[in-house]
């Protein structure tokens, strides 16, 4: 069985992915470059602010580090044919073509920008999302840091979907969400979600190995597609400055809303 793999250079989607490669004879890798995992705060940020995006981010790659390792992509991938792309690369006909040679059974996708044409079209049935947040609550980027800024902390978990043209809008195949523990900060969570995931991936692969195929959930509500543009470093007051990052406490001790997100899966829970 062959599989092309789209996947991100970050730890989080090299923990994700090479948990994938021994379900498959022959991998295709599409690697597609990000950002630093460090972002640089903006100049323009008051005193307080900057030292609170510092705060945020180097915590998250502590956290993530100490979740993940040390990966390297080159490492990880070593016995695949791996196609490095930027992400103006990742949907050009040479990609398209390669992938058409390649003649794949199964898609999979963490990690990488909105795959659209003529890539889209050429890819496989199955072609499956990893999208780290809730659709359709919590669609598009930074989806396990909003629920956290709107006080629901229970809205942090995965959406395994089938891919469209539109953001993380595709039949929904798989939802999980993490045990919330006290304690917990937002990036423990985040990383908790990942580990979720990767816990849940054999799942996934064992059910479209056995029925070929997957009874997805199709969106009917459009719920919010959270952009990059959304964010300000003035909104981590909320997270750090009014609850000290113990928002999971707040919500485990029942001082936040306490609406639960309605789950879905055509996955027996049995499975393994």
């Amino acid at each position: 069985m062959k599989l092309v793999l789209f996947s991100g250079s970050h730890p989080r989607h090299l923990f994700i992915n090479r948990s994938l490669l021994d379900y498959f004879d022959d991998v295709l890798v599409i690697l597609m470059q990000r950002g630093k995992l460090m972002p640089e705060p903006a100049a323009s940020l008051a005193d307080h602010d900057k030292a609170l995006f510092l705060k945020h981010f180097e915590n998250r790659v502590k956290v993530e580090k100490h979740n993940y390792g040390d990966l390297n992509a080159d490492e990880v991938y070593k016995d695949c044919n791996v196609i490095k792309v930027n992400s103006e690369e990742l949907n050009s006909s040479n990609i398209a073509k390669r992938i058409v040679d390649f003649n794949p059974d199964f898609c999979f996708i963490f990690g990488v920008k909105l795959i659209l044409d003529p890539v889209i079209d050429i890819l496989p049935e199955n072609k499956i999302n990893l999208h780290l947040g809730l659709s359709p609550w919590y669609k598009g980027g930074a989806t396990l840091y909003w629920p956290f800024y709107h006080l629901e902390p229970q809205f942090c978990g995965v959406t395994f979907h089938q891919i469209t043209h539109q953001a993380d809008a595709g039949e929904i195949v798989h939802q999980c969400v993490p045990s919330l523990e006290r304690g917990d900060s937002i990036h423990d969570v985040g990383a908790k979600c990942v580990l979720k995931a990767k816990e849940d991936i054999p799942k996934l692969l064992n059910h479209w190995l056995t029925y070929g195929k997957f009874e997805g959930k199709v969106q009917n509500t459009s719920g919010r597609n959270w952009r990059g543009q959304d964010f300000h470093a003035s909104q981590l007051r909320v997270i750090y400055d009014l609850f000290n990052d113990d928002i999971v406490d707040a919500y485990l001790d029942k001082k936040l809303g306490l609406r639960e997100p309605n789950l879905f899966s055509c996955i027996d829970i049995f499975e393994s």
